[in-house]
């Protein structure tokens, strides 16, 4: 078997069959998040580009072909990091081998996967269409609070990813975003026939808000199971907040959205909630998500959830974002991450190279920093 991490040009190969499959998932992804069925026979160009690649990869290491099947190919991306796929030239020491494409609940593209699929394409190829759709709305309010609105509308969806339409029509009307209502719909679905009970309830997790689903496994679920996998990091038991018993008029956000900000938005939660308890003055999102967490110029924090710290410090390197505007910088990594990781901090501030300084630890280190 040849090593292919000992040839650059086989390095080289194997990381764009990686970019190019990102890319496929994406396309996949927004197919399906319009309503489309996953056909095996007509799957986006750029999924069946990136699935040849990765047979041709299976083929020149002498193993059973990962490609040939779309299904068995999202499920192994969904539970795995590409490293741990059984193809050779994805594993340690590929820069990029602790990367996971989707995330394991809810099936979705991760972030890794989006900054992949978006190397070498103009830097709003691939933005994502929820910050395009919730900007928009921003633009129909009066000038003076639309970056007040913009944070409204983040901290509400990662707050409540299951919500009761009354409730969240009354909400948008008390903060004048009645305009948003319609987009809220479109972004979330009636509660899925899966979460709900025998008795037709469901019970919402105490942790993150989201919903609980009935599992096999009564002794340690009693009350359902979480399937946002930050949450699961979080508190693996998944315990109930509130048992609801008619799901008439409640709603859940898409899976998409639990991907991309809920999920991740628990820890920017987490920790705004801290500084703020300890009286620091900090938003969320401030001007127009300049940062997941700050104050004015001053202070900046973004909450980075990638599996792979080389591939975030890349990522950072060539673009830092609205990070760059505040005095004080910060790059606050999940703990669970780093526990699960010791050496990932220490990885991510070698792979980062960006002109402009910033502070890498983990997000209980950053609120003990900024508190003092």
């Amino acid at each position: 078997m040849v090593n292919r991490q000992s040839d650059s040009g086989g390095e080289v190969e194997t990381e764009v069959a990686l970019r190019v499959l990102s890319r496929g998932f994406m396309d996949l992804h927004r197919g399906v998040r319009a309503g489309e069925i996953v056909n095996p026979y007509a799957l986006p160009e750029t999924m069946v580009e990136g699935m040849q690649m990765v047979s041709k990869l299976c083929l020149m290491a002498s193993i059973e072909d990962l490609g040939d099947s779309i299904h068995c190919l999202s499920d192994i991306a969904r539970r795995l990091p590409v490293g741990e796929w059984g193809l050779p030239q994805f594993a340690d020491p590929f820069r990029f081998a602790e990367v996971k494409l989707l995330s394991t609940e809810p099936a979705a593209p991760t972030e890794e996967c989006q900054a992949l699929a978006a190397k070498g394409l103009s830097d709003d190829a691939f933005e994502g269409v929820h910050h395009r759709q919730l900007r928009e709305i921003v633009q129909r309010v009066r000038a003076a609070t639309r970056l007040q609105i913009y944070s409204v509308l983040r901290e509400r969806i990662v707050r409540r990813p299951v919500y009761e339409r009354r409730e969240l029509s009354d909400f948008l009307e008390e903060h004048g975003i009645v305009v948003a209502d319609e987009l809220m719909r479109q972004w979330s679905t009636e509660i899925p026939l899966g979460a709900l009970r025998r008795d037709g309830s469901f019970n919402i997790c105490a942790n993150c808000g989201g919903l609980l689903y009935p599992h096999r496994d009564t002794e340690h679920f009693p009350d359902g199971r979480c399937r946002i996998g930050p949450c699961l990091e979080e508190a693996p038991s998944s315990r109930v907040s509130a048992t609801v018993a008619d799901a008439t008029g409640w709603r859940v956000f898409r899976d998409d959205i639990l991907a991309f900000w809920v999920g991740p938005g628990l820890a920017e939660i987490r920790l705004y909630d801290q500084l703020r308890a300890a009286g620091v003055d900090v938003t969320l999102y401030p001007r127009d998500d300049a940062a997941d967490v700050g104050r004015s110029h001053e202070l900046g924090i973004d909450v980075k959830s990638y599996s792979c710290p080389r591939l975030l410090g890349e990522v950072l390197t060539e673009r830092l974002g609205g990070l760059t505007s505040f005095d004080d910088r910060y790059v606050a990594i999940p703990d669970a991450t780093v526990r699960r990781r010791p050496h990932y901090l220490n990885d991510l501030r070698q792979a980062y190279r960006g002109a402009t300084s910033v502070k890498f630890a983990t997000v209980s280190e950053v609120a003990r920093a900024v508190i003092g």
